[in-house]
């Protein structure tokens, strides 16, 4: 039964039947795109509900958290410095602190924001800390990051978000800003894709993004110009040719004439004489 399944499965994919049902591979989020939402106030500290949108993008962009890892976080992952972020994970898809796990290390990611006493903007550090200030005392006896941003005043109510609400973060900042919807998933794809084409080695990826086996690779999306330079190398070596240069090549002069001391001009003196020139390319 598993051999006729299995031939028919190839057979449905030659004529093209099932290719269309994959899933969509999730794309990363670009510098465009990003820079748009600050432009648009969809990201940044004006509003609660800015305020909110920032943290949870830049959880999933910074430390490459799932999108079901959003809601099992709480304000104990997190501790603000004077210039960084540090995250770590209690419990998330490949560790759940059972008896396999003994070996494991939770995942420890400190974001550097800047260097100390240094300042600029946008600062995530500050956002953060307003963030954490703002919830720290309706958060303390719940299991949550993310809660309600209150409409009215620039506060939140002491109900956290809903894993449906948080998955719909992004997909609405997409829609307001007129781009390709892109879901929640997509800030883990673009954490890894934008290490993978700055060149930061794979294991330094993995520390961001936890990544223990191969998974990592279909996360890594290269750039159009990391693929046109792969192009550039393996294909053929052609010397550029200015556009106006013709193509017929002009046959060098192998003999350069010397008038001190050729001996073709070693004597006599020539006034007001027409010298005419035969030159053979052949």
């Amino acid at each position: 039964m598993r051999r006729v399944l299995d031939a028919e499965m190839k057979e449905g994919t030659r004529l093209g039947i099932g290719i269309a049902n994959k899933k969509e591979e999730k794309q990363p989020v670009n510098e465009e795109d990003e820079r748009k939402f600050w432009t648009l106030g969809l990201l940044g500290n004006h509003q609660a509900k800015s305020l909110l949108n920032t943290v949870y993008f830049y959880n999933g962009k910074l430390f490459g958290l799932r999108a079901s890892e959003h809601r099992s976080i709480s304000l104990n992952n997190f501790e603000i410095g004077d210039n960084y972020i540090r995250f770590e994970e209690n419990v998330s898809k490949t560790f759940h602190g059972g008896l396999l796990d003994l070996k494991y290390e939770p995942r420890v990611v400190r974001h550097i924001c800047h260097e100390v006493g240094e300042k600029h903007d946008p600062c995530l550090v500050d956002m953060y800390r307003l963030y954490v200030g703002l919830v720290e005392c309706i958060g303390k006896d719940m299991e949550a990051f993310y809660f309600r941003p209150n409409a009215k005043k620039f506060s939140f109510d002491k109900s956290p978000v809903g894993v449906n609400t948080l998955n719909q973060i992004l997909p609405d900042m997409c829609k307001a800003a007129g781009l390709k919807r892109k879901t929640s998933h997509s800030l883990r794809v673009t954490c890894a894709s934008t290490l993978f084409n700055a060149g930061v080695d794979s294991k330094l990826i993995r520390d961001r993004t936890g990544h223990k086996s191969d998974s990592l690779l279909k996360y890594e999306k290269p750039e159009e110009k990391v693929i046109s330079k792969v192009s550039a190398i393996l294909g053929p070596k052609c010397a550029s040719q200015d556009k106006n240069e013709p193509n017929d090549k002009v046959m060098p002069i192998e003999k350069e004439f010397n008038l001190e001391k050729d001996t073709a001009f070693c004597f006599g003196d020539f006034n007001n004489c027409n010298v005419t020139f035969n030159v053979n390319s052949k």
